[in-house]
C-alpha cells in the first residue's frame, strides 16, 4: 500500500467551494478529489515536459514513453492529441528504405 503523508496547504475560498462541489457531485470526500486532481496535474506536467524534450531532440520517443509510464503507442496518441507534428518526412522514410535495401 502507498504510504500517505499529511500536508497542510492554504487555498482560497473559491477553490475550496469548487472542491466541495466536485466532491458532492462525485460522492467522495474532498481529500479524494484533491488527490485525484493532483495526480492528474502531475501526469499532465510530466507529459508536457517530455513533449518539450522530444521536440527539442533531447530524448527519443521510447524515452518519452518510459518517462511518462506510457507505451510508445500511448505517448504517440498523446502527442497527436496535443497537436504535435512530426519533423520526419516522406524523404526521410525513402532515405531509410534505401539504406535497408543495401
Amino acid at each position: 500500500m502507498t504510504e500517505l503523508v499529511s500536508l497542510g496547504i492554504r487555498l482560497d475560498k473559491k477553490m475550496v467551494r469548487e472542491l466541495n462541489r466536485i466532491a458532492d457531485e462525485e460522492h467522495v470526500d474532498r481529500t479524494t478529489v484533491i488527490r485525484r486532481l493532483i495526480a492528474g496535474a502531475i501526469e499532465n506536467y510530466k507529459k508536457g515536459i517530455v513533449l518539450q524534450k522530444y521536440e527539442l531532440g533531447k530524448i527519443s520517443i521510447s524515452k518519452a514513453a518510459e518517462d511518462t509510464g506510457l507505451t510508445i503507442g500511448e505517448i504517440e496518441e498523446y502527442m497527436v492529441r496535443e497537436g504535435f507534428r512530426s519533423k520526419y518526412s516522406v524523404a526521410d522514410l525513402k532515405r531509410e528504405l534505401e539504406l535497408l535495401d543495401r
